[in-house]
């Protein structure tokens, strides 16, 4: 998996009933004056920043904001919509964020000191594993695989320029070539597939649980296919640790309507985690892990997404490799006893 430290043991379903809630990825975002300094977190109001306002990822981002904010002593929580990872590194790095999300693609360039986060002023830290989004393509054409599809063909790999945009064209790369990428928003799939100006989109199934409301209604508006891997490009993506990659069991309930999915599916799988700066203090830090954990029943009732938080493993479940984790998340879980020794503790 690369850069992915994950552990099985969990079982989703167990958290959570299938529910048709939104799900996102991380956007194109601004790097402008991403290493523009650090400035200092404003006291203990903590800003958390995931995604965009329609997403699913943003509405539960709220859900733990809304609970942490209620029932901390010594912390207050606001969660705002953002345009994904590099928006957020951007805001973290400014100060005008104390929590954010980011998805595997950015941790492996921020480790690898690559452009743009070859010169951040500041150490991004793990704090919490937050979801997992497994993507895959989809189509209203009478292809069922991805080399089934056209040269010339429309593809939107998830709008905008993304880090997950672009480990979804990376994937593409090892199939095909001579399609066209273009920017189609979720909710706007439906509409160009059947027009004819989109040949692929994608659809993502949160958690490998449930599907966003915005498939639930792909699936009623079109007779949609699920394109399959051809086995000689699979056998390439697994090679590339990149490209995580994992099956899902297209016959669980809720995931029924299809007009072609194969029984087991395989999904370019993109893990995100929150991280926060360095020289965040850690009373606040620890504030907020151990508010969410006490509060992790109530989170649970407020989102889908948070149902998964009531399983101890969950927290630490998918953290990336080598990338150090805050010194007060990494008390926290050795208290917790889901410290494990490949994790690496952040500089006090």
């Amino acid at each position: 998996m690369g850069m992915l430290s994950s552990t099985h043991s969990t079982s989703r379903r167990s958290f959570l009933a299938a529910a048709g809630v939104g799900a996102t990825t991380a956007v194109g975002g601004c790097l402008d004056s991403l290493s523009a300094g650090l400035g200092s977190s404003d006291g203990s109001q903590l800003v958390i920043v995931t995604a965009e306002s329609e997403t699913g990822t943003y509405a539960a981002s709220q859900g733990i904001g809304a609970v942490v904010d209620e029932h901390a002593d010594t912390i207050s929580v606001e969660a705002q919509p953002s345009e994904g990872t590099e928006d957020n590194l951007g805001r973290l790095g400014r100060g005008e964020a104390d929590i954010a999300m980011i998805q595997h693609r950015s941790a492996r360039m921020i480790q690898n000191e690559e452009e743009p986060y070859d010169d951040l002023e500041y150490e991004p830290q793990q704090l919490v594993h937050y979801n997992d989004l497994p993507w895959l393509f989809v189509t209203n054409h009478d292809w069922t695989s991805i080399d089934d599809i056209e040269p010339g063909s429309t593809i939107s790999p998830t709008p905008g320029e993304s880090g997950t945009s672009r480990t979804l064209t990376d994937a593409l790369d090892y199939a095909i070539d001579g399609y066209e990428q273009i920017s189609i928003s979720y909710g706007e799939q439906a509409g160009a597939l059947e027009e004819g100006q989109l040949d692929v989109g994608v659809v993502t199934i949160s958690n490998f649980d449930f599907e966003a409301s915005w498939v639930q209604e792909m699936k009623q508006t079109l007779d949609l296919n699920v394109l399959e891997w051809p086995d000689n490009a699979l056998a390439e993506i697994e090679g590339d640790d990149g490209i995580p990659i994992e099956s899902i069991d297209m016959t669980q309930d809720g995931l029924e309507g299809y007009a072609h999915a194969p029984d087991e599916a395989m999904t370019i799988n993109i893990p995100y985690n929150f991280v926060v700066r360095g020289d965040l203090d850690s009373d606040y830090a620890s504030a907020f892990l151990e508010t969410m954990y006490e509060q992790r029943d109530e989170m649970a009732d407020d989102h889908a997404y948070l149902g998964y938080y009531t399983d101890d493993e969950w927290w630490t479940t998918r953290m990336y490799d080598d990338m150090p984790f805050h010194p007060a998340a990494a008390d926290f879980y050795e208290d917790l006893g889901v410290w494990r020794d490949e994790f690496v503790r952040g500089d006090e």
